[in-house]
């Protein structure tokens, strides 16, 4: 069951990268942003990472819409999905988050997987926090653990 649900992260993570690195509009009216980040996180510890953000009201002003995205640290790694708000001055977003944790994870446990959500605030300085459940792995921790992280991330609008 574990090696089922490490796939599948694998899968979604490719997913999002792929998706970072390949972009397509998908309707012509609809705009994106690319935000890149680096970050030290509970409990991916240091990482890097990409989002891609889309609007299909997207001005100067900023606008609402879909967000996905994946980062990969030292800790493990992490692909979410949610919805966000972007602007000049700032955004904000909440997000569906999957970890998969390695060896040493910083406060969860080892080789095992969580499912949480996230909300998060920034524009060139991001802090979020969220809660997390392990569905799978080793219990050398509680199975429920709370996450935030902390870092730069870099915005650009295409």
């Amino acid at each position: 069951m574990e090696r089922l649900n490490l796939r599948v992260l694998a899968r979604f993570a490719a997913i999002v990268v792929l998706t970072c690195l390949c972009p397509t509009k998908t309707q012509a009216g609809d705009s994106r942003a690319f935000l890149f980040d680096a970050n030290y996180a509970k409990p991916l510890r240091w990482n890097v990472g990409a989002s891609l953000f889309f609007s299909h009201a997207f001005s100067n002003e900023g606008g609402g819409g879909p967000i996905v995205g994946g980062g990969v640290g030292a800790g493990g790694m992490q692909a979410w999905g949610g919805m966000a708000l972007l602007s000049d001055v700032g955004g904000g977003d909440v997000r569906a988050v999957v970890t998969r944790t390695w060896d040493k994870p910083r406060g969860a446990s080892a080789n095992s997987t969580y499912v949480g959500g996230e909300v998060g605030w920034g524009w060139g300085l991001r802090v979020s926090v969220g809660y997390a459940r392990r569905i799978s792995g080793p219990s050398t921790n509680s199975d429920h653990i709370i996450t935030w992280s902390v870092g730069a991330e870099i915005p650009w609008f295409r």
